[in-house]
């Protein structure tokens, strides 16, 4: 909120005021004896039989096309005397100048239809001395309107000595010609650069309609740049107004879309609203219907005045969410918002008003698109600030994923050894477990049989063998695993004179199993052999794995006696 209060206060205290400033002290020649005719042409002949009438200054004439001439006096008292320039302030779409019969000012083409625009000149006019007389001499002013805005003005030119006319219009000069170049010159780098925003990739809302509005703003300036334009007349009219109406239009949805909640359909709605409004000032224009100009004026300011309030009242829906996070666009936001709004409201009550929009928006605009950028996007980083920071961002998370990894590796070690724990735990009390347990019962039973402690204690102390190789094993294939039963197995059958046949495939492979199924095939293997050794009294024992379709079989055969007959 601070920040909008200081911008607003340093541009109505500050850059306004500098704006306006008004025209310095000139020692003035009094104009007197205005007069103005209204011609049906401006051959030389139209002009000399012009029926004139007296008139004072300022003077309008509304609303009928065509040509004008106006004509006034001044005296100069003695020659030769100090350079004289002078400031016409006319109305027109182009206009020639004469000093008695010099002539000061005419550029471009003065003939109906076909005439060209070059009566937007605002600039000192010195005068050459042979172009004087001592006493009176005569300014004639020959006027031209089309149907486009055919309303003509005419004041009092400002004629005094050059270097005091020249010192005393620098900043009206300056606001009124050089302030439009440096303005549509900025404005057509800005879109340049929001396009290539939008060419890269970016393409926020947001950004797309500041486009449209620069744009807008950018074109509405060149309008009055161009003398020769495609189109003339009320067309010509229709486009300007147009241009100015697109612009609250630009704003109103550049504020909808400023946070992260737009309204849904504002687009629509006010793009729609904009299309009626142009194709009816267009019918009002082009038909010459109501009052023309001053209708289509009165429409689009209205026009203007309410989109511009809609636009405040987006924005301040959302100015909650953005007003911390963005504070420099929200206060060049806010105050382009204003002035849009002071400009209608000053239209419409025909008061006066300083064009607040065109004067302060080239500064505007580039603060409002800086601040924007700056927030959005990275696009104007040299590629080593891009370079670091991505580096520094890709180290930050690298190092992140790093301890990220190693917590979960962690993690999971603390899982495994837990589950390890619980399963040696379990076979521990299964097997190695319940021989001690079967031990510690014979001894307490006074049941001591020599044979039957040492049978109980070697099978306690197989099993805890069959333990410790099956957590010793680095590699999980259960082909490896068997390689490393074999040496358990090959002296117990050597001792009993049973021969051990070993028949392993050395092309399979069977990975992925872990300490507690290798332990329960382990612990199979081990079963079938003391089974041939007590009850089959065989000679040969034989172990087969083989491959069997996409699986494995493995097969403990004995040359024993068997099983009895049922």
């Amino acid at each position: 909120m601070l920040a909008i209060v200081l911008l607003q206060l340093l541009y109505w205290w500050l850059i306004y005021p500098a704006m306006v400033a008004p025209v310095g002290r000139i020692e003035r020649l009094a104009v007197t004896a205005a007069e103005v005719a209204t011609l049906d042409g401006i051959e030389s002949e139209q002009v000399d039989d012009a029926r004139f009438d007296a008139v004072e200054l300022p003077w309008e004439d509304c609303c009928e096309p065509g040509y004008r001439l106006a004509r006034m006096r001044f005296a100069v008292s003695e020659l030769p005397g100090p350079e004289l320039a002078i400031v016409p302030i006319v109305g027109s779409d182009n206009f020639r100048l004469w000093i008695n019969d010099t002539l000061i000012y005419g550029e471009g083409q003065m003939t109906l239809p076909r005439i060209s625009y070059h009566g937007n000149v605002r600039a000192v006019f010195r005068i050459p001395a042979s172009a004087l007389r001592q006493g009176d001499n005569e300014i004639r002013m020959l006027m031209v309107r089309d149907a486009g805005s055919p309303n003509f003005f005419v004041a009092a030119p400002v004629i005094g000595p050059y270097e005091q006319v020249q010192s005393a219009f620098k900043v009206r000069r300056f606001m009124l010609n050089d302030l439009n170049v440096i303005s549509y010159s900025i404005g057509l780098v800005l879109v340049l650069m929001v396009a290539i925003v939008l060419a890269r990739g970016e393409r926020p809302w947001a950004l797309i309609w500041l486009g449209v509005l620069i744009a807008a703003w950018t074109l509405r300036l060149l309008y009055y740049e161009l003398s020769e334009p495609p189109l003339r007349a009320q067309a010509r009219m229709a486009l300007l107004f147009a241009m100015v109406n697109l612009m609250p239009v630009a704003w109103l949805n550049l504020a909808n879309h400023w946070g992260l909640k737009p309204v849904p359909r504002v687009a629509s709605v006010s793009l729609g609203a904009y299309l009626l409004l142009s194709i009816v000032n267009t019918v009002i224009l082009t038909g010459s219907l109501l009052d023309k100009v001053e209708t289509v004026e009165t429409l689009s300011m209205g026009f203007s005045l309410v989109l511009a309030l809609a636009a405040f009242g987006a924005f301040a829906r959302q100015f909650p969410s953005v007003a911390r996070q963005r504070v420099a666009e929200t206060a060049v936001f806010t105050l382009c918002i204003s002035l849009i709004a002071v400009d209608a409201f000053n239209a419409l009550i025909g008061g006066y008003h300083g064009d607040h929009v065109s004067k302060a928006m080239p500064l505007l605009m580039l603060g409002l698109v800086a601040a924007f950028l700056s927030h959005n996007v990275q696009l104007f980083r040299s590629a080593a600030q891009i370079n670091r920071l991505l580096t520094d961002r890709l180290r930050e998370r690298e190092a992140e994923l790093k301890r990220n990894h190693e917590l979960v590796r962690e993690a999971e070690r603390t899982q495994v050894l837990a589950a390890e724990r619980r399963r040696l735990m379990q076979d521990m009390h299964d097997g190695v477990g319940g021989q001690l347990a079967a031990l510690v019962s014979l001894a307490q039973q006074g049941r001591s049989n020599p044979e039957q402690l040492l049978q109980a204690t070697a099978q306690g102390l197989a099993d805890l063998r069959l333990i410790i190789d099956s957590l010793t094993q680095v590699d999980d294939d259960l082909a490896m695993a068997l390689g490393a039963l074999r040496a358990r197995l090959q002296p117990v059958l050597n001792e009993a004179g049973v021969a051990l046949k070993w028949r392993v495939d050395p092309r399979l492979s069977m990975p992925g199993f872990g300490p507690e199924r290798v332990l329960q095939v382990y612990r199979i293997v081990q079963e079938a052999v003391n089974n041939a050794l007590r009850h089959a009294q065989a000679k040969t024992v034989t172990l087969v794995f083989e491959p069997v379709g996409e699986g494995a079989e493995l097969r403990i055969e004995d040359d024993g006696s068997g099983l009895p007959a049922p």
